[in-house]
């Protein structure tokens, strides 16, 4: 008999035993288990009384079955079930292994069926095959973030899938976060469902997410089109391994951050829970074409400016750690110096608008008209975008020669730096493809100077690819997503019910 046969005569034997199961009362199970004890009769009834019958009235459907699932069962084991799971003892092959084998996986398919009321018999026995006795599954990578997704399963963000934790509906979930599995106190359900946590995963591939150093750059791309996308803050927390459908393969204890995490000033207190948010359904979908809009063009970058951008977006991505945050009444928060935050965004801007005539003559001013040329959609604009980063010079100038502190527009500057993050991607992809002065290592720097003079270039190289990101979905949402609230969503499902064997 193939593994595959085998498999399918295992999941056919074990619904019919929980269908035979499910449809009995409490009365059968008890009268039941009374004649297989030979009509011992218990003094009272209380929950383990009642555990124990459950249980074996459960061996003993399966045994009725025979050799429909403990035989199956066995073939399973015959053609190379692996167990991977450090909580459980490898199986002995061996008729009794192969009976407790069958066990096992009809104890899992009631937990899971236990978990949630969205689960058929059907679906929970293939889930527990599939975890008990299936074959390796190929690793996915998971960290979390907190922002989630109301209505659609996932989102793709350059290769990742920010989804929700829905773990009925989500056949990559673990199983560990089923109530009562083994390993359930090491998974990451309570992380998500008690803190409101969403996810970005993907399969583990040959670049994953370093926990230890700060190189390849992995989480910068998806976190930098989150955090353009929408007002709130994106941020990134715990990182773990899946076996997809299955269980958590790593950690078995703690919850490392990625190093990446650690450029943006961010950590995970126990005691000062970061507030999460939910994106409405209506915004998934701009959302979702922003970030494909986005991704686009960062991957059309060469090397450098992709290394460029990735130290704008490293200044950025702390100040919205840190700054700007939601308080619930709509001002400001921030345990970050605000002059601060205005040298770490100025200093984004000039990683990308720096440069063009070999020197730093005069550095503060071309940024600023750089940044007006780059962005500002009219005269009135410009001349905004212009004084909007003047006025945080002055308070980065403050903050550095501590001298008296500069009023600036926080707000008003954060704003113009998502803009020229979106569209200097959009025009330094262009100028890739160019020659001359507009297409060497400080082409783009050159062609918002001569734009800045010339209505030719503004409108052919400037106007002309910023229109066509905005039409390709380029135009950030920036709404308010729905403040993330525990009374959203159910902990653990329907609860344990009389099938639960825990």
């Amino acid at each position: 008999m193939t593994k595959t046969t085998a498999r399918q005569d295992l999941q056919d034997g074990l619904e019919r035993v929980l269908r035979q199961f499910q449809a009995m009362t409490a009365q059968d199970i008890k009268a039941l288990s009374q004649q297989l004890t030979s009509g011992a009769r218990s003094r009272r009834s209380n929950a383990l009384v009642e555990r124990m019958a459950r249980g074996r009235v459960l061996e003993h459907l399966l045994e009725a079955e025979l050799p429909a699932a403990d035989a199956a069962a066995a073939a399973v084991l015959e053609a190379g079930y692996e167990d991977r799971t450090p909580w459980r003892p490898r199986l002995p092959d061996s008729q009794e292994g192969s009976r407790s084998l069958a066990l096992q996986t009809a104890r899992a398919a009631l937990k899971i069926l236990a978990s949630s009321n969205r689960f058929s018999v059907a679906e929970a026995v293939e889930r527990a095959v599939g975890y008990m006795c299936g074959p390796q599954l190929p690793d996915w990578e998971y960290v979390c973030v907190n922002v989630t997704l109301e209505g659609a399963p996932s989102v793709e963000v350059g290769g990742w899938q920010l989804a929700s934790f829905d773990y009925a509906a989500d056949p990559l979930l673990p199983l560990t976060g089923a109530p009562g599995i083994s390993g359930d106190l090491l998974a990451p359900r309570a992380l998500h469902e008690m803190h409101g946590f969403g996810l970005l995963r993907r399969p583990l591939g040959s670049d994953p997410v370093p926990v230890d150093d700060d190189r390849p750059r992995v989480l910068v791309w998806p976190l930098l089109a989150l955090n353009l996308a929408l007002e709130v803050p994106v941020v990134a927390g715990p990182r773990y391994l899946v076996e997809p459908g299955r269980h958590v393969v790593t950690p078995y204890l703690g919850w490392p951050l990625p190093s990446e995490v650690s450029r943006w000033g961010y950590t995970l207190p126990p005691n000062l829970p970061r507030p999460s948010y939910v994106i409405s359904r209506e915004h998934e979908a701009d959302v979702a074409a922003f970030c494909r809009a986005f991704l686009a063009g960062v991957t059309g970058l060469d090397a450098r400016r992709r290394d460029q951008l990735a130290r704008a977006a490293d200044h950025f991505l702390f100040v919205k750690c840190h700054v700007l945050g939601d308080s619930g009444s709509g001002t400001a928060v921030s345990p970050l110096h605000l002059n601060e935050a205005a040298f770490r965004l100025t200093a984004a801007l000039e990683c990308l608008l720096a440069g063009g005539d070999g020197g730093r003559t005069d550095l503060s001013r071309k940024v600023q008209q750089r940044a007006a040329v780059l962005v500002g959609a009219d005269d009135d604009d410009r001349l905004r975008v212009r004084n909007t980063v003047g006025a945080g010079y002055a308070a980065r100038s403050a903050y550095v020669h501590g001298d008296k502190e500069k009023e600036s527009d926080l707000q008003a500057l954060r704003s113009v730096v998502c803009r020229v993050l979106g569209h200097w991607v959009v025009q330094a992809a262009q100028c890739t493809q160019l020659s001359g002065r507009h297409g060497g290592r400080d082409g783009l720097a050159n062609l918002l100077d001569d734009a800045l003079l010339s209505n030719r270039l503004h409108q052919e190289h400037i106007v002309g690819p910023r229109d066509a990101f905005r039409a390709g979905g380029g135009t950030p949402p920036l709404r308010p997503v729905v403040p993330w609230a525990p009374s959203r969503f159910r902990l653990a499902g329907p609860g344990p019910s009389s099938i639960d064997l825990v």
